[in-house]
């Protein structure tokens, strides 16, 4: 009985492990609600309302920011988030368009880190390395502050001219504390 147990017990483990290691649903929250983030894009310019990302299979949500200032994404639970792209307009020399970049750029920042201006200072170095690459890959750059992985991308075939900054919550590494 004992030896038949052992093995099941395994195999049942592994297969809870994998479920979970596969299933987007489960993925590390933000501790954030889309109202949170929507009040604090609202400070900048105006109304920001989402709705649902046409196409979309994960329930992801959208807005488009006042005066075309840029977009925002949402995805997960619109109770808690597991991530948040803002997408910014970028002139051909690399700089931030529009009036309300920086400030939405700075207002997206002080929700994930006490720090924004590190965050506005990072997205900048991003766009000069980007626009000095004169390849027509995307240019990805990654930097962890406090619980949270901050992604930003450039892409230099879209138009018009775009950066994204997507935030999730920094993984875990197991072992290191």
């Amino acid at each position: 009985m004992r030896i038949f147990f052992l093995p099941c017990f395994l195999v049942a483990c592994l297969g809870v492990s994998l479920a979970h290691a596969f299933d987007p649903y489960l993925s590390p929250r933000l501790g954030f609600s889309l109202a949170t983030v929507q009040k604090a894009l609202e400070k900048v310019g105006g109304p920001v309302v989402f709705a649902p990302r046409s196409g979309s299979q994960q329930g992801t949500q959208e807005a488009r920011l006042p005066e075309n200032a840029g977009i925002v994404q949402a995805g997960g639970d619109s109770a808690n988030l597991s991530a948040v792209v803002l997408w910014l307009p970028v002139d051909a020399k690399g700089k931030l368009a529009g009036a309300k970049a920086r400030p939405y750029l700075d207002a997206f920042g002080r929700l994930f880190t006490s720090d924004s201006e590190s965050i506005v200072l990072w997205i900048r170095q991003v766009l000069e390395r980007a626009v000095a690459d004169t390849g027509s890959a995307p240019h990805l750059e990654s930097q962890l502050l406090d619980k949270h992985q901050f992604k930003a991308m450039y892409v230099p075939t879209l138009s018009p001219l775009m950066v994204s900054l997507t935030v999730v919550v920094a993984e875990q590494n197991p072992g290191r504390e």
